[in-house]
């Protein structure tokens, strides 16, 4: 791609992070988890064939080692448990693996995945939200095989629904699967996952894509080398006995370094750190390894002393123990992975580079006459899942925009930093890529568990490294169930604030790591290894509270009566957003009902409500089986609601709000009868939320899936009633 212009092209530097944990299981030989192979069939196959067809656009793609390992040994012909359950035909499947297939196969996106096949919708709705019932008690053989067939079709991305006839066949099914259906979905799975390594093997060796790489299993670097790391940025967060492994930061290092070699036949220039952290200490340990350049995150620059400088200091690079240090613009990177989604992709994109030009005209202001360098630098693969045609549209347009756009040009982090001064950094903070800190994976009581438990198998491999040639071979075939264990991932999902659907499987494959390193030096594990903290009522309730008893609000924006709202369903804003720099707009979503009218509260997060103000809130409702309908409110003072209704089958039309009311002070409040809905007592209607500013989407609410509302008829109140 060539400049244009007066002004030298703004540098434009993407690093699409590829990462999975290390999921194979000790005492199985098999992957528990079936990730590494899902993905292999949407996003890393996906961003390959997109790149491939605009040259143009150069990028750094990072592949953590332990997510390459797997994939190689899915070609080899492993099989993970979930692969080798919908391998054998349903119908002689154990009372056991019945309910393992109710608890897994609905782990997709709600929306994106289960949402657009009725069938599988269908099966959502049967299955609930409760326990799994024993033995699959009221399941038929079809309706588990019609779900085996439809988790794995919700796996495809783009490039293999349409390189695979056979996935738009099965597609267009939609319902009653053979066995035959879903082994040959199984097929395709395995060829996308033999087609992905060679895919960024060619990218690479054309020169458009610079592949990097991190330590091997993906562990924090500077908290291997020492836990008390973690009070730099937070000195009074409680910590567990010291881990101090500084070793096993450089092992790591390494091997990550090595296996690249061996895989993509060359050594890697630059590394993503596991989770964008950062210390003094690491980094050294990176330059140790011949690493020449690494990338973290906006925050970490900040309090690196040049806190006081203006933002365009963030659009060079700089240099650290001979490290070469880029830092990724959050917000950038954040709108990306967990914004746009909610939204079309042509303003998404038209957002992206007015950003970047914005970024590079800061830039120009602090440092005349010096090329801008944007990095924008976020997970590869997650995202997709939740982006419409799983992302097809918006990664589309987006590389179109960035190989014409005549004053940006796309680099691989290798190519912009070649040739380029860097600015010494004198010092440089402790932190990861979340609140430039470490309490994500340290600080909370599971976590500091967990680093406890690391550590004491961790000491007792020390004891028999130091032993007879006998020990010093157990002790080297435990250490490396230790390295898998130090993978970032257990302590994300340990404690708060993240939960997922497979919480007990990832703390059983952590357990399972460190019984697989005391059983290779021949020692029995502690009997507590493994066993649920006596603190059940730490995470509280998870879900949706439904509500209790009619309601009857005053809509005036304010809010501020209690007992007006007493009763009513709430749903409190994940702080998923924890991880994200896009604004957390809401705290919490109240809603409820009296008999004829819906009522909706949001209530805004901190002190947002004046920038809410330049934004516009669009309502989704739609009734089980029946009408849908969307409610639009301009949240500018005086925006007045509107809003269409589609009944089933039909074209939509205006809907006639007289009768609905709405207002934004402290909170926003709207109440729109169930009538103009067209919905009907015990009928279910699910609810959702969208924010967009200048058409641009920056939130939903919930992020994925729906608030249910029940109707109510004449008899709730009693039916509720308690003394």
């Amino acid at each position: 791609m060539s400049g244009g212009g007066a002004a030298t092209p703004i540098d434009v530097c993407f690093l699409w992070h590829m990462h999975q944990p290390e999921y194979t299981s000790p005492r199985t030989g098999r992957p528990v988890l079936p990730w590494v192979r899902m993905h292999a069939t949407r996003a890393y196959l996906d961003m390959a064939r997109v790149l491939a067809r605009r040259p143009e656009v150069h990028v750094t793609v990072n592949f953590v080692p332990s997510l390459v390992r797997q994939l190689e040994a899915y070609v080899g012909g492993l099989r993970d448990e979930h692969e080798a359950l919908a391998e054998k035909p349903t119908e002689d499947w154990t009372p056991a693996e019945r309910e393992e297939a109710l608890a897994r196969f609905f782990s997709v996106h709600r929306v994106r995945g289960i949402e657009p096949r009725p069938r599988y919708r269908d099966l959502a709705y049967k299955r609930g939200t409760g326990p799994v019932p024993a033995g699959g008690a009221g399941w038929s053989v079809a309706e588990l095989r019609d779900l085996t067939a439809l988790f794995h079709l919700a796996s495809f991305g783009f490039s293999m629904a349409s390189e695979e006839p056979l996935v738009a066949v099965l597609e267009a099914k939609g319902r009653d699967y053979a066995h035959a259906d879903v082994q040959a979905l199984l097929a395709c799975q395995r060829s996308a996952a033999a087609r992905v390594l060679p895919a960024w093997r060619g990218l690479a060796g054309r020169g458009q894509v610079e592949l990097s790489s991190s330590p091997f299993y993906h562990p924090i670097v500077p908290l291997l080398i020492d836990t008390e790391t973690a009070r730099r940025a937070q000195p009074g967060l409680p910590l567990p006995p010291r881990f101090a492994w500084p070793e096993d930061a450089a092992a790591q290092i390494a091997r990550g370094r090595e296996a690249h070699q061996r895989t993509f036949w060359q050594t890697p220039r630059g590394m993503w750190p596991p989770e964008g952290s950062l210390s003094p200490e690491a980094v050294r340990r990176y330059a140790g390894a011949g690493i020449e350049w690494l990338c973290g995150d906006e925050g970490i620059l900040w309090r690196s002393g040049v806190a006081g400088a203006a933002r365009g200091a963030l659009y060079q690079p700089y240099q650290f123990s001979g490290v070469k240090l880029v830092f990724r613009d959050r917000e950038m990177a954040d709108r990306i992975g967990f914004a746009y989604a909610a939204g079309e992709a042509g303003p998404a994109v038209a957002d992206v580079l007015a950003r970047v030009r914005a970024a590079g005209a800061e830039a120009r202001a602090h440092a005349p006459g010096e090329v801008p360098l944007v990095t924008i630098a976020l997970d590869g693969e997650n995202a997709w899942e939740s982006y419409p045609g799983s992302g097809e549209p918006f990664l589309t347009q987006l590389h179109d925009a960035l190989a014409t756009a005549p004053d940006l040009r796309t680099r691989t982090l290798s190519e912009a930093l070649e040739g380029r001064t860097a600015t010494p950094l004198t010092e440089l903070a402790s932190g990861s890529w979340i609140d430039s800190d470490f309490h994500i994976w340290i600080g909370d009581p599971e976590k500091n568990r967990a680093w406890g438990e690391l550590g004491a198998a961790r000491r007792r491999v020390a004891e028999a490294a130091a032993g007879d040639e006998r020990a010093r071979a157990r002790a080297a075939a435990a250490l490396e169930w230790i390295y898998q264990a130090e993978g970032s991932d257990w302590f994300w999902w340990f404690g708060e604030p993240f939960h997922s659907a497979e919480d007990t499987v990832f703390a059983a494959i952590f357990a399972e790591h460190l019984k697989g390193a005391y059983e290779a030096l021949e020692f029995d594990p502690p009997a507590t290894l493994g066993a649920p903290l006596p603190h059940p009522e730490r995470h509280g309730p998870r879900g949706t509270q439904a509500p209790l008893a009619f309601i009857r609000p005053r809509l005036t924006g304010h809010g501020r009566s209690f007992y007006e709202w007493h009763g009513a369903g709430r749903y409190d804003v994940p702080r998923g957003a924890a991880m994200s720099a896009v604004k957390r707009w809401v705290e919490r979503i109240l809603f409820g009902f009296d008999q004829n009218t819906l009522y909706l509260r949001l209530d805004p997060h901190g002190d947002v409500r004046e920038e809410l103000r330049g934004g516009t809130l669009t309502i989704h409702l739609r009734v089980v089986g029946g009408a849908s309908a969307t409610l639009e409110l301009p949240l500018g003072r005086g925006g007045a609601l509107s809003g269409t209704l589609t009944p089933a089958g039909a074209a939509p039309a205006a809907l006639d709000l007289a009768s609905a009311k709405s207002a934004f002070g402290d909170v926003i409040e709207l109440g729109v009868p169930f009538a103009t809905l067209a919905a009907s007592p015990r009928q279910d209607l699910e609810v959702w939320f969208q924010l967009a500013f200048a058409g641009v989407a920056s939130a939903r609410f919930p992020t994925d899936g729906y608030l249910t509302v029940h109707v109510p008829d004449a008899n709730f109140e009693a039916d509720h009633w308690s003394a």
